[in-house]
């Protein structure tokens, strides 16, 4: 069935894509927030074929969308998906057009704004677009006035008029893209029910793709819940494993470096602590190329595997009083591998849920990294508190971290299973098969990036391992508190921050980056030593208004993760990303709890880490002034 029927003179000047888009809008103008970017996005790309196939220029049959008419139609966005069409050999179904269209939506979105603003119809105040013409009526156009879409639509449903074909296919897209739940009481809804779906039924051609773009909205939410639920699972399992070892480094470290004093032997765990933060620059590098030039789902598949097995031998490790020297080689050894396997993993999660999150959703989807990573050190602290407290001190101590680490290995293999699920990124992988070397790339191009990226992570990096790894043997070693209690205050600011994470990447999307990370950096600067102070107090409640402090600001970086990737071009984007951020925590973050107690130790002034973290949070915030997002048009285009 032919869909080339002409349209009315009279709506020649407004395209169907354009029309669609005002049938989103508020009444009195907005952002589109009511549509999600799914359905709009794919809303867009079938109203621009409905739009083809009402001017005549494409037609479908049993076999797919086909040209039947190559003439440009004066509209830039009509025209790009009309090249498309025509340059495509075969015969395309409409979920293909509609998945390949909707890359384009956001381009045809602003295209059609701008086009809608020199009209008069819209005027732009910031990010909204607000009617010009109160009434909401179209400009007169060759003599008449015709009403805009939905007033049309809308007085379509409450009467039995025959509608025109542009009308039928915003209704259909309107049904698909789930627009009348927005715009329409419940009541109101169940009520014309039954005549959007007769009107819809009209236009079989349309309906299809209006089917079609259904279907692939809700695939492509699918689709993201499911990196979503992958990236999560593999941080928590990542981090609880490179957690526990924090958690239990007073007891690793009198079972693996034994000494007279206690303090060598802190010192000595710390530094294993930090020897698998050394080895993350060569996970970045390593996982980081395999992403670029494999696709991202290798690397997050091959990092878990990386992680499980250093997990179980080191919940197997004999100590230094059975083997002797060999167990602390072996325990770096281990760590080493740990460091290898973080290093590719949290960067390259955080490309991986920021590129498959839709443009309006990066900040949020991508804060999940810092949150499955929050929630894995905050799994491993609620495992050691419980541990601490249900067991003898002594049994804890000897063997009660091992029970910690066999946790991580179920954890792990869970994390497996669900990332064998993940489809292959053969986008990745045929873009980038020709491509030589991604890292020199990397260096070559983007080294000033590199080295912002490595400035910008210091207040993130030292700050947490200060706040939340150290900070839990600094209150044992201060205040005499029990392992139990520190853990169990630990755990309390961390669920804190695990909740407002998610919240900061949300506002992200609203208010942009940068705010919100520079409030986070200028917090740590300024109240640094006031929060210390505070938890110098002797008293819990002093101690955890202290954590839950920190936790505020720090949650201010669940940002971090859109702003960092979106920093990249996306053929470098794994390499440069885990370059930089891994430079900065294997040299600052993973030494800081180990830099703590030798601040201390050396000043005798209990409060030393304080002014270590206000100037690393005073570099961070100058960094993320000076990070710009240049490579974000690219991979919105």
């Amino acid at each position: 069935m032919s869909l080339t029927v002409d349209r009315p003179a009279s709506s020649t000047q407004i395209s169907l894509i354009e029309e669609f888009l005002l049938l989103t809008l508020e009444d009195s103008g907005g952002e589109f927030d009511s549509v999600p970017e799914i359905y709009l996005n794919c809303g867009i790309a079938g109203a621009a074929l409905m739009d083809l196939a009402l001017r005549g220029r494409i037609d479908a049959d049993l076999g797919g969308v086909f040209a039947v008419d190559a003439t440009p139609t004066g509209d830039a966005s009509l025209d790009l998906a009309l090249a498309e069409i025509v340059a495509e050999q075969r015969r395309l179904g409409a979920q293909e057009w509609i998945t390949r269209l909707s890359r384009h939506a956001p381009a045809m979105r602003k295209a059609a704004l701008s086009a809608l603003c020199a009209r008069g119809i819209l005027r732009q105040s910031h990010h909204a677009f607000l009617w010009v013409l109160k009434e909401r009526r179209y400009p007169v156009v060759e003599g008449q006035e015709r009403p805009e879409a939905k007033k049309r639509i809308l007085a379509l449903l409450y009467n039995d008029d025959i509608p025109s074909p542009a009308d039928v296919a915003l209704t259909s897209l309107a049904d698909a893209s789930f627009v009348f739940e927005r715009i329409l009481t419940p009541k109101e809804l169940e009520r014309v029910k039954p005549r959007i779906r007769q009107i819809a039924r009209m236009d079989l051609i349309g309906g299809e793709i209006a089917r079609t773009a259904h279907e692939v909205n809700l695939e492509t939410r699918a689709a993201e819940r499911r990196t979503v639920i992958a990236g999560l699972a593999g941080n928590v399992m990542e981090w609880y494993d490179f957690g526990v070892y924090g958690f239990f480094a007073a007891a690793i470290g009198t079972q693996f470096f034994p000494s007279h004093d206690p303090s060598t032997s802190l010192i000595a765990s710390f530094g294993v602590f930090a020897v698998g933060f050394i080895a993350r620059p060569l996970g970045g590098l390593l996982f980081g190329h395999i992403g670029d030039r494999l696709g991202r789902r290798a690397a997050v598949v091959s990092s878990v595997i990386l992680m499980i097995i250093p997990t179980l031998l080191m919940a197997l490790l004999p100590t230094y009083q059975q083997i002797g020297i060999a167990a602390p080689a072996l325990l770096i050894l281990l760590r080493l591998a740990q460091g290898l396997a973080v290093g590719g993993e949290y960067t390259t999660s955080m490309v991986l849920l920021v590129e498959e999150a839709q443009a309006r959703r990066r900040g949020l989807v991508g804060s999940f990294a810092p949150f499955g990573a929050l929630g894995g050190l905050l799994l491993g602290s609620a495992v050691g508190a419980t541990l601490m407290a249900f067991l003898p001190q002594q049994a804890a101590a000897s063997w009660g971290w091992r029970l910690a680490f066999f946790t991580g290995l179920l954890i792990g293999l869970v994390v497996f299973v669900i990332r064998r699920r993940l489809p292959p990124d053969q986008a990745i992988v045929q873009t980038e098969e020709a491509r030589k070397s991604p890292l020199s790339d990397a260096f070559r191009t983007q080294w000033r990036t590199i080295l912002k990226v490595v400035g910008f992570t210091l207040g993130n990096g030292v700050g947490f391992y200060l706040c939340f790894v150290y900070v839990s043997t600094w209150l044992k070693e201060q205040h005499h508190l029990s392992a139990s209690m520190a853990l169990t205050i630990n755990s309390i600011a961390l669920f804190l921050m695990l909740i407002i994470t998610p919240l900061a990447g949300a506002l992200s999307d609203r208010i942009g980056r940068k705010p919100v990370l520079m409030i986070g950096a200028a917090g740590l600067a300024l109240f640094a030593w006031p929060i210390f102070r505070l938890m110098s107090v002797p008293h819990v409640g002093a101690m955890l208004a202290g954590q839950c402090a920190f936790a505020l600001f720090m949650s201010c970086y669940g940002a971090s993760p859109a702003f960092l990737v979106e920093a990249f071009p996306k053929h470098v984007r794994c390499s440069g990303l885990s370059i930089g951020y891994n430079l900065a925590l294997s040299v600052f973050g993973g030494t800081v709890p180990m830099v703590a107690v030798f601040l201390i130790k050396v000043t005798g002034y209990a409060l030393a880490p304080a002014f270590y973290l206000t100037l690393a949070a005073l570099i961070s915030l100058a960094m993320a002034i000076l990070i710009g997002a240049d490579a974000e048009a690219e991979d919105a285009s």
